[in-house]
């Protein structure tokens, strides 16, 4: 069956492919395959077997496929006789093939049990033979609709078989091999529509009409079969299969094969049909070709993902560190270690240093979407603090009618010369307004000791991860560093303030030359009291104004140096020394059963995705290609 450059090329390709599954890498990435998809009864053993070679596969009636078979299939010449060997019995060479199809039964049971049961766990079976071509195929159950009577089967047969079949054949690296019976109408095919559903555009689906040979008379095969109705790109083939009777007579699939082909180039219904789309030879030539070219196109793809899946890895595996050790003061090292990490980390996120974890943490967000984080936020945050008052249009006399401020004047006039504005009335009049300042103060303030509360607890959680048990009371430690520092830029920011109510001030060369402007524009005499309305309006906006351009540079100062920086300055010589009051850190610092269990696991995945690259650099047209 094989012959020129690309049954050559085939072998090459599908060694990488077999080395690479050798390696254990398909645990993590999805390698080149062929699924063999379709309803219970639709053929699929007997396809197989002919694709094959061989006798071999389980037969009984209603659904003998009952664990996914994941059959290696190696094309081996100058053999005397073909073999086979199954994973889960190890050391052991199969020779005769009554005895694999034996085993294939014995180790359904074994897992899915004796009563039909289904279960995915797939059986893997290599098989050598001069025969078989070079390729990798997965026989499904079979879609089956109504449970089995007497059997384990539950009502929900239908939704098992059809979950196991979607998880294999959904992957964009298989190739689905659609097995048909032409028997039936193709619309109410089960497996049709869930590889039209999986594969819309046909780019990966292979289609197969078993039971050509019985097919009703009248049947239009020429029109399935040249692609007409069923829009695969890949195309269909029609195959004969041995019949019940042949396989209860026991007709070699040699035979079976043979009579096959002179079936379909002797019988008159099929003289216009090209034969590149009838027989069980055309599939497997169909099967190769797609598969050469599937894998040719998947390996820089599988390289890439590999490399990156090792990255991870390695900062995974760095991110949990090395094992615990037993000496107390290595354990004193690793919590000062851990320590300097968060202090850092909590640093160069407010000082918005760069931090190549968190980028690859956000890689693939959308730039428009990626937010604000660090002092660059707390900036952004100053920035709205008495936003609306600095606009050069508000004035806070606004919140006063004349009449108001009329009567502030009278309340405080007393008994001095009428006419002039008294301090008083203007104090009357600015400090509610200051006093009304605090409550945004107090909302940054507080906005931001929450914002840097929650990324000290972020970068705690991730670098004492490893230590659940010490976590908490590490995080109440930081938390009061920032507390403490919360609370005296409070203090200050209340002294400011009252400051600005209780000693009204300023140096402002504007606010010392500036003069009412009396001159109103009406004609006729001109009010006293607007006058004066006027003059104590103009006089408390202006000042305010100098408030707010002065508190909008100094609070901000007050909550960045108290606040801010001080809890970056104080906060890893206070862990240090509260850590080493405690009595209970150091005893409580043990890993939890799911870290070491997680490092192993990617010690040892770490070790097969190496073992995965080497294979396929050694090979130096990939490497070629990759770069």
């Amino acid at each position: 069956m094989k012959s020129g450059q690309l049954w050559d090329n085939m072998r090459k390709y599908v060694n990488i492919i077999d080395d690479l599954r050798d390696t254990g890498v398909a645990d993590h990435i999805s390698l080149p395959r062929i699924c063999v998809l379709g309803m219970q009864s639709a053929g699929k053993s007997s396809l197989l077997e002919n694709v094959v070679g061989l006798d071999f596969l389980p037969r009984g009636e209603g659904l003998v496929t009952r664990r996914p078979l994941e059959m290696r299939l190696v094309h081996t010449q100058h053999i005397p006789q073909p073999w086979a060997t199954f994973k889960e019995v190890p050391g052991k060479k199969f020779y005769d093939f009554n005895e694999v199809r034996q085993t294939i039964d014995d180790l359904t049971d074994k897992m899915a049990g004796q009563r039909k049961n289904i279960i995915d766990f797939p059986i893997e079976l290599t098989i050598y033979s001069p025969d078989a071509p070079d390729l990798t195929m997965i026989d499904l159950p079979g879609i089956t609709l109504i449970p089995l009577k007497d059997s384990d089967q539950d009502q929900s047969i239908e939704k098992v078989t059809k979950d196991i079949c979607r998880k294999y054949c959904q992957d964009e690296r298989t190739i689905i091999l659609c097995v048909m019976p032409a028997t039936q109408d193709l619309s109410v095919q089960h497996s049709l529509k869930m590889a039209l559903e999986l594969d819309p555009n046909g780019q990966r689906t292979i289609g197969v009409l078993t039971k050509i040979d019985i097919m009703g008379e009248g049947s239009d095969v020429e029109k399935l079969l040249l692609n007409s109705e069923i829009k695969f790109q890949l195309g269909l083939v029609g195959v004969k299969n041995r019949s019940q009777a042949d396989i209860k007579n026991k007709v070699p699939v040699a035979q079976a094969l043979e009579n096959e082909l002179q079936y379909f180039t002797q019988n008159p219904k099929f003289s216009h049909i090209p034969q590149d789309v009838l027989g069980t030879k055309s599939l497997v030539e169909k099967l190769t070709s797609q598969m050469y070219q599937h894998i040719r196109k998947s390996l820089p793809q599988i390289m890439e993902e590999i490399d990156r899946k090792q990255d991870e890895c390695e900062d995974r595996l760095k991110r949990l560190g090395p094992s615990l050790p037993q000496d107390h003061k290595d354990k004193i090292q690793i919590v000062y270690n851990l320590l300097k990490e968060y202090t850092d980390g909590f640093k160069n996120t407010m000082d918005g240093k760069y931090d190549k974890n968190e980028f690859k943490d956000r890689k693939d967000d959308d730039p428009s979407e990626i937010q604000l984080t660090g002092g660059a936020k707390i900036k952004k945050m100053f920035a709205e603090l008495y936003k609306d008052e600095s606009k050069s249009d508000y004035k806070v006399c606004n919140d006063y009618s004349d009449s108001e401020i009329l009567k502030a004047d009278e309340l405080h006039q007393g008994d001095t010369i009428p006419g002039f504005p008294s301090f008083d009335s203007f104090l009357y009049l600015i400090v509610p307004k200051v006093q009304d300042l605090m409550t945004p103060a107090q909302e940054i303030l507080d906005e931001i000791f929450t914002y840097m509360d929650e990324i000290s607890q972020n970068i705690l959680t991730k670098v004492f991860m490893r230590f659940p048990m010490i976590l908490e009371e590490v995080s109440d430690l930081s938390r009061k560093v920032i507390e403490a520092q919360r609370n005296k830029a409070e203090q200050v920011v209340r002294n400011q303030l009252d400051s600005e109510m209780h000693y009204i001030f300023t140096n402002d060369e504007d606010y010392m030359t500036t003069k009412t402007d009396l001159k109103f524009k009406q004609k006729g005499s001109v009010n006293p009291k607007d006058v004066l309305v006027r003059e104590l309006r103009t006089r408390v906006d202006f000042y305010y104004r100098i408030l707010i351009r002065n508190l909008r540079d100094s609070i901000p100062k007050y909550i960045g140096y108290y606040l801010v920086k001080q809890s970056l300055d104080k906060m890893q010589y206070t862990l240090y020394e509260q850590i080493n009051k405690s009595d209970t850190i150091f005893q409580q610092l043990e890993e939890p059963a799911y870290i070491t269990q997680e490092r192993e696991q990617l010690i040892k995945t770490l070790a097969v995705l190496k073992k995965a690259l080497k294979v396929l650099r050694s090979d130096p047209d990939l490497s070629t290609r990759r770069n």
